[in-house]
């Protein structure tokens, strides 16, 4: 994917300039500088994590497969905005409890011809293996289903061969920063695509009041190029 200079679109309004997600991943300093950015961040991030990890457990277990299908349609709308072909990779994942699930999504691809790929974790770092069926699946540590590691490659391998990596999310901000779980898996899993000429498109999901004005960053983080949640799809950064 390419991208040229653009603001945030919501629904086809404009806010919230600022310059390609491309850009702001080789200027990190620059976005820090002016991102109220203080020593503390990591201790603000572990509050904030622990505010929406008690939030999601309120939810309706009962309402998540809805929200399974609105957000499935919506990232749907999103691919439909670039070139996305029978072969095309596309990463994915299957959801931790309480976080947005993306089933209905994985289904429609592998339908189309499109290869998905599902993360791993081994050791500090993802691999990544092609989706299929989950009845055959072991879960890891952290509760998650995975498929089978035989024949799983490197996020340097596989990630670079991507369309699009989908990227759950705890919180997204108006610059496209995310929060994650704190483990840094993903982190470092998208430093192998940060400053590609073409890098995949990174779309960050999350559940609508996970959309917050401002998130603490640090030196590793890396934007999304467009965040979805059930209601709303937020471009950061848009293909040429």
């Amino acid at each position: 994917m390419t991208l040229r200079q653009s603001h945030t679109y919501i629904c086809g309004y404009t806010g919230y300039p600022i310059s390609t997600n491309q850009g702001a991943r080789k200027t990190l300093t620059q976005v820090r500088e002016h991102g109220g950015v203080t020593q503390d961040s990591s201790a603000r991030k572990s509050a904030l994590r622990s505010q929406l990890r008690a939030a999601r457990k309120q939810r309706d277990p009962g309402a998540m497969a809805k929200l399974d299908l609105q957000i499935s349609q919506q990232i749907s709308d999103v691919l439909e905005t670039i070139e996305h072909t029978h072969g095309s990779v596309i990463a994915a994942y299957v959801a931790m409890p309480h976080e947005p699930s993306v089933n209905t999504l994985r289904s429609r691809l592998q339908d189309t011809g499109c290869t998905v790929l599902i993360p791993i974790v081994s050791g500090d770092q993802l691999l990544w293996a092609i989706d299929g069926n989950e009845a055959s699946w072991a879960r890891n540590t952290f509760g998650t289903l995975e498929p089978d590691p035989l024949g799983a490659r490197t996020s340097s391998q596989a990630l670079p061969t991507c369309t699009a990596i989908i990227v759950p999310s705890q919180a997204i901000d108006p610059r496209g920063f995310r929060l994650g779980q704190g483990k840094g898996f993903y982190d470092r899993a998208l430093a192998e695509v940060a400053g590609l000429e073409h890098s995949p498109m990174i779309i960050g999901v999350t559940f609508e009041s996970e959309f917050l004005s401002e998130i603490p960053t640090e030196e590793h983080d890396i934007p999304v190029d467009v965040s979805v949640t059930e209601s709303t799809v937020r471009w950061f950064s848009t293909p040429d």
